[in-house]
């Protein structure tokens, strides 16, 4: 890969992306929306406690107990541990005592929880089988009992079906449906490929701040999906990707202008061009990871990878201050640490 003309030129792009890392490191990192508390699940739990009876609530607060288990022994690979406990939580559908309304909410919780054991033990079927039950359930609370809020929920019961795609390295198909739900989010698309009621005017009734968490939640899908993948496969997943949410420097408006600033980061990066990456990079690098830590950690990494095919006494510094603090980093998947190694 050519940087520019001018090696002087080079060089002072990587010095400023180097100050621009450090500024960006240096702040706080965490979301906004959950610093203000006011998160989508918050919302959900505040209007189920002014709908649900106090004998609804008291079940299914006390059958979660069961459900929470199962999640936290599928993520610690314990499959056995949490097949049991979610034994246990169905218990509460069998006994019917909750009303209609309490019972699909309790359903559609614990068909997702249960999506995702299936999802750790490679049963990629099972899952999509449950995310869809879930997707039904979803919709007739939205419809018959006024759960506007769950739209959420059935975007993010969307947003796994593109991680279970990813799962069975179905990556085209994977990146085609995130890119499809960023369509949506903004606006470009009035519709999904799922069954259910979408329409636009659903998604602009929602709170702007809970759009933009979706939007960036979803980026950050797509930065793991295509994280340290050949250039040339990325920019064919892209190209079918930005039918669906164009990718282009304009002035237009989006729902979360971070996030959409790093598909440009990443466009550039794939193109081979070094100029315009390096400064798009330092300036997203410069704002810190705020709500956007995957995408932030993402950037870093095609940094690093530009560093390697650089070979300057700039980009060698550059690199190994990163690999230094990657030491370092808590909470970022294996897929992208890994890249810093």
């Amino acid at each position: 890969m050519q940087c520019y003309s001018s090696v002087d030129s080079c060089k002072n792009y990587l010095q400023a992306s180097l100050k621009s890392y450090r500024l960006g490191n240096a702040k706080t990192i965490g979301s906004q929306l959950k610093l203000s508390g006011d998160s989508i699940d918050e919302s959900l739990s505040m209007l189920m406690r002014t709908r649900l009876s106090s004998t609804d609530r008291l079940l299914i607060s006390k059958f979660s107990n069961a459900r929470q288990r199962g999640l936290l022994a599928a993520r610690r690979g314990d499959f056995n541990a949490a097949e049991s406990a979610f034994t246990a939580a169905r218990l509460l559908l069998k006994l019917k005592q909750l009303s209609d309304e309490g019972s699909l909410l309790y359903q559609s919780f614990l068909e997702q929880a249960e999506a995702y054991l299936d999802y750790r033990r490679g049963e990629f079927e099972q899952a999509r089988n449950r995310i869809y039950q879930a997707l039904e359930i979803d919709m007739i609370l939205e419809e018959k009992y006024g759960y506007e809020i769950v739209l959420f929920g059935r975007i993010q019961l969307v947003h796994n079906l593109v991680r279970i795609d990813a799962g069975c390295m179905e990556l085209h198909r994977s990146t085609k449906l995130a890119f499809q739900i960023l369509g949506y989010l903004d606006g470009i698309l009035d519709t999904l490929p799922i069954p259910g009621l979408w329409g636009y005017e659903r998604v602009k009734r929602q709170r702007a701040e809970f759009v933009a968490a979706m939007f960036a939640q979803v980026t950050g899908e797509i930065a793991t999906i295509l994280a340290g993948k050949d250039r040339q496969f990325v920019s064919d997943l892209l190209t079918v990707g930005s039918n669906y949410m164009p990718i282009c420097p304009d002035e237009t408006y989006h729902c979360h202008p971070q996030a959409y600033a790093w598909l440009l980061v990443k466009q550039a990066f794939i193109n081979h061009e070094v100029a315009t990456f390096l400064e798009r990079a330092s300036e997203f690098l410069a704002k810190g990871s705020n709500d956007t830590p995957l995408l932030w950690y993402a950037t870093l990494a095609d940094l690093v990878a530009l560093c390697d095919e650089l070979a300057l006494p700039e980009s060698n510094l550059l690199k190994q201050e990163i690999v230094k603090d990657a030491a370092t980093w808590k909470g970022i998947p294996q897929r992208l640490l890994s890249l810093f190694h």
